[in-house]
């Protein structure tokens, strides 16, 4: 796997990371959400019941009853660990880095365009059902599922399948010592 000060070199930046970028996601936060939710309504339609206040969005389902209140900061939970492990990566060069960074938040923007989309269905929809209480339940439930697994899935993909895979590979000094020491 990681070689101790490859594994430690990721710990601490990953420490570091894991303080500074959910602190400057903040300062995004507010006008991300309203970007987030003048597409999610466009693809719900206009009587969409969605707005934003600060790093909320908020779901009006019913008329009478409060809004149903979505703190995006663990909705963007996905976008910022999956930014972190990039960004605290060993041994990837600046631009692949790039590449995966903005391949990763792209990614991220377009699921959490979908999973606001897909919740907003299922709390109107559970909210008009016989047994309210538990169709939305059921609703989160399957939302925390969606959106606990797919980043860490998408987290774990990427470090089994690009970068460990990269780590472990002799480097081309490695490879030009080993090659010339055969030849003699």
């Amino acid at each position: 796997m990681l070689r101790g000060s490859n594994l430690l070199s990721f710990a601490f930046r990953a420490l570091v990371l894991v303080m500074l970028v959910p602190l400057l996601w903040l300062t995004v936060a507010e006008r991300y959400n309203l970007a987030l939710v003048a597409l999610a309504k466009n693809l719900l339609g206009d009587n969409t019941p969605l707005s934003v206040l600060g790093t909320r969005i908020l779901i009006k389902y019913n008329p009478v009853a409060q809004p149903f209140s979505l703190d995006t900061l663990t909705l963007h939970s996905g976008p910022v660990l999956l930014s972190i492990i990039v960004l605290a990566s060993v041994g990837i060069g600046v631009l692949p880095r790039i590449y995966w960074l903005i391949a990763f938040i792209a990614g991220g923007y377009i699921l959490n365009i979908t999973g606001l989309v897909l919740l907003t269905r299922g709390i109107v929809w559970a909210s008009n059902g016989d047994n309210v209480e538990a169709s939305t339940r059921i609703v989160l439930n399957l939302f925390a599922i969606f959106w606990g697994l797919l980043p860490a899935l998408a987290s774990g993909a990427w470090a089994f399948g690009y970068w460990i895979p990269r780590m472990n590979a002799p480097s081309a000094s490695e490879t030009s010592t080993t090659s010339h020491g055969n030849h003699k």
